[in-house]
């Protein structure tokens, strides 16, 4: 039971099933042809040799030795010859093979004609050439072409099994690319139809040949993994943020509560404003962690404008360490630079706030000792940012560029867990890489392309 196609791949098989038959049917006419052809060739030059011998006949001995010559050949009934008489001479044609003279012209090459032979009722096709000779009258040389119905007759039989055999094979061959052709969309189709229903681990089966066909599947499973790592991080950035979030929240309400009692009742209002100014301090962090969480999300979800300028790294270095050094001389930490010039297409914006994030988790939880460099990498140009703090575990790295992850040291400081996860989205954004390394503190660098 063959299954049912669909109605384009059943036009696609009906159209390669007629193009197969079209071009059967071409070769085998162009093969007619050249058959025809050669025979016919064949046959004229047959035509010109006896035309000359003829012709030679009569230069050596005249009319008369043309006559004698006409006179002694072998009875060929293919050959027919036609020779009129003398200009000044009335007398009837000499018609070897023929019932009437030919209605034919002097030319130099044979050229086809149809003539009735004696003993047959009907004309048949044949070549022939004429020649005028000196004293008026004119040789006709030709020959019947005998063979061409026969062949024709004979021919036309083998193309007709030949052309059956050819509508077999070609429909077995249509119907079998259509039946692969169908077999492989609907593949596609049911695991397109998977992802739709919500089933993010559905792939194409893999077959490898190396075809139009595997590209798409491979786009079409890379699309499919991506949905599907795009709906997990969903899910669980819904699931930390909620997490994240719910302390803030409850440190805001608790405060808005205690400067309530103590603007409405006898309480003290000093400890209203350290309320306040509690709760301001806890809105702030919330509309920073939501404005990073926000622009997360623009760059992994790729809109931002492509802003990207040749820039030298060690220039944003430098700015950068220049504007933190105030908090770091207020914090103990001695902050500092070793750059080289290197130049790589960035977007200035994303990677001067990248580099702050990475400075500013340093002062955070690093030691008393941070370095800013910049260097060239073979084809990447790196921006490293090292401090003699307590680093992060092997084993923690990977998970300490995910969003909203915070570590055990780093449950005690204020923020969101999204700094790292931002300076990785703009890393990919420009082709990079973020690297976490180091044994003695942390060594944080962002590696970018340098063209």
């Amino acid at each position: 039971m063959f299954p049912r196609l669909s109605s384009t791949v059943a036009r696609l098989v009906l159209a390669v099933f007629g193009l197969q038959l079209l071009a059967g049917v071409g070769a085998f006419l162009f093969l007619h042809a050249s058959l025809i052809g050669a025979a016919r060739d064949e046959r004229k030059h047959d035509v010109v040799l006896l035309r000359d011998a003829l012709l030679e006949a009569y230069y050596d001995g005249g009319r008369a030795a043309l006559t004698d010559q006409l006179s002694m050949r072998d009875e060929d009934p293919d050959v027919f010859i036609a020779l009129t008489p003398a200009r000044s001479v009335r007398a009837a044609p000499l018609l070897i093979n023929l019932l009437r003279l030919p209605r034919i012209s002097a030319s130099a090459a044979p050229h086809l004609v149809e003539i009735r032979r004696a003993g047959a009722g009907e004309t048949r096709p044949g070549v022939a050439v004429a020649r005028t000779l000196p004293d008026g009258g004119t040789l006709i040389v030709g020959a019947v072409i005998s063979g061409e119905r026969r062949f024709n007759l004979a021919f036309t039989e083998a193309t007709g099994f030949t052309i059956a055999a050819s509508v077999a094979l070609a429909l077995v061959a249509a119907l079998v690319l259509g039946l692969a052709l169908d077999r492989r969309t609907r593949e596609l189709a049911e695991t397109a139809k998977a992802l739709a229903a919500g089933d993010f681990a559905a792939r194409v089966p893999p077959h490898p040949r190396g075809d139009g066909f595997d590209e798409l599947r491979n786009q079409m499973n890379r699309m499919a993994e991506r949905i599907d790592r795009l709906v997990s991080e969903l899910r669980s950035v819904s699931g930390a943020l909620a997490h994240d979030l719910r302390s803030p929240v409850a440190r805001l309400t608790a405060a808005l509560d205690t400067a309530l009692v103590a603007h409405t009742g006898p309480g003290d209002r000093d400890a209203a404003r350290d309320a306040l100014t509690a709760a301001r301090t806890d809105a702030e962090a919330l509309r920073a962690m939501l404005e990073t969480a926000l622009e997360l999300a623009r760059v992994e979800g790729g809109a931002v404008a492509d802003r990207r300028v040749v820039t030298d790294l060690a220039l944003i270095a430098e700015d950068l360490v220049e504007l933190y050094e105030p908090l770091a001389e207020q914090s103990g930490v001695r902050l500092e630079t070793a750059t080289r010039p290197v130049n790589a297409p960035i977007d200035r914006e994303l990677i001067s706030r990248s580099l702050a994030n990475l400075i500013d988790n340093a002062l955070k939880y690093g030691g008393r000792h941070i370095v800013v460099t910049t260097a060239p990498a073979g084809a990447f140009a790196e921006i490293t940012v090292r401090d003699d703090g307590p680093g992060i575990a092997t084993a923690d790295r990977a998970r300490a560029i995910e969003r909203f992850t915070r570590l055990d040291n780093a449950r005690t400081q204020p923020g969101g867990g999204l700094g790292l996860a931002m300076v990785d989205a703009v890393a990919r954004l420009h082709g990079g890489t973020l690297v976490l390394g180091g044994e003695d503190g942390l060594v944080a660098t962002l590696r970018l392309p340098r063209g």
